[in-house]
């Protein structure tokens, strides 16, 4: 069978769309996924809980000269390794690799999960055969236009299109991220002190690991029914389980919202600097979905959360929007695109049905 390197930044956002495509790679019986380790404190525990084949990376440290240094190194790699493509999922380490796939001919696929396409991603689009984008991106070069094909970014099947829950007690689900954030949590806290009726709804808080104490403490002072979790260790729950979600704006956190179908208010992370969490909320607002925080003041946001809960129109409506641009199915549909180009014939000739929803059939440009 063939063997395809899956290599990224070790963050949540690169490693579960990686995850989810590996897994839909091995259901299709195109390739054996075999994830680049760099021994990141988040790798380890995300992919400590999978199969998956991994390879240590014959390198460390970082910046942009040690990226071209790199590349002998993963030329040695992909070969003794026996790697016949590169999937990249983005940020600096999928250059090398991806870098040393095309110097050997093999196929190398960009996996873009924001709006605006970051460096490393911007740069490989060059060699690469395909570059598989979630969602329309901004400044689309000509190349990107003949390489570029928008299939969504691929998830976990669990995140499935569900209805809004049924309750007389709305729940807020609250994260900064695949590993929390402590400036959410602060600003939160102090938002909820502005509440005119707390009663009126839940919380659940997915806070970081190790504030769970003094983050549970302080809703229980403001009066404010709350769950606390360090992380999530079942997303899909939580997320179908929620009838609102603040949080912020990731491209794995967005098509997983888009996915179930949750409204949201979506707090980008401000100090990127091509402010890509911006753009990919903005695009959900646009297209009635979500709302973007814009203020820091706390009072205006307490508002914000109570006119929403308030209004069970709105919410079923943006939730409605925002299910239309879901692609629950995106990981069968890139690995048949993939297949294609390692020359190989899908196990499935039907996308499998993903926890009962059925991968669209519609074809796609190669």
């Amino acid at each position: 069978m063939k063997r395809i390197l899956l290599t990224g930044g070790g963050t949540g956002g690169h490693l579960f769309p990686g995850i989810a495509l590996a897994e839909a790679l091995v259901q299709l019986d195109v390739a054996c996924p075999v994830f680049l380790d760099h021994d990141k404190a988040m790798e380890q525990r995300i992919l400590d809980e999978t199969s998956f084949e991994r390879i240590r990376a014959p390198w460390s440290g970082g910046g942009r000269i040690a990226s071209v240094v790199r590349i002998g190194a993963a030329l040695k790699l992909l070969k003794r390794e026996r790697i016949d493509g590169v999937i990249a999922l983005g940020a600096q380490p999928g250059f090398a690799p991806g870098i040393a796939a095309s110097w050997q001919g093999k196929p190398l696929f960009v996996l873009e999960q924001n709006r605006v396409v970051g460096l490393a991603n911007r740069f490989l689009t060059r060699w690469a055969r395909k570059v598989f984008l979630s969602c329309p991106v901004e400044r689309q070069s000509r190349l990107l236009r003949s390489r570029g094909a928008v299939l969504g970014c691929p998830i976990r099947p669990e995140f499935v299109p569900t209805e809004m829950p049924v309750t007389s007690k709305p729940e807020l689900l609250i994260f900064g991220g695949s590993q929390g954030s402590s400036s959410v949590n602060d600003v939160l806290l102090e938002v909820a002190g502005h509440f005119h009726q707390p009663d009126r709804f839940r919380v659940h808080h997915v806070c970081g690991p190790g504030n769970e104490e003094g983050v549970e403490r302080s809703w229980q002072q403001l009066g404010v029914e709350a769950r606390v979790s360090p992380f999530l260790t079942d997303p899909a729950s939580a997320l179908i389980s929620s009838s609102l979600v603040l949080g912020r704006s990731g491209g794995s956190t967005i098509a997983e919202l888009s996915a179930v179908g949750r409204p949201a208010l979506l707090w980008p992370y401000p100090h990127h600097r091509d402010r890509h969490q911006l753009k990919n909320a903005q695009y959900l607002e646009q297209n009635g979905a979500a709302m973007v925080v814009s203020s820091d003041d706390p009072r205006q946001i307490a508002v914000l959360i109570e006119d929403l809960v308030r209004d069970v129109r709105r919410l079923h409506e943006m939730a409605r929007c925002c299910r239309e641009l879901g692609q629950p199915a995106s990981a069968y549909r890139i690995a048949e695109v993939i297949a294609v180009h390692l020359g190989v014939e899908p196990a499935c000739s039907v996308q499998p049905q993903v926890n009962n929803i059925t991968a669209s059939g519609e074809e796609v440009m190669t």
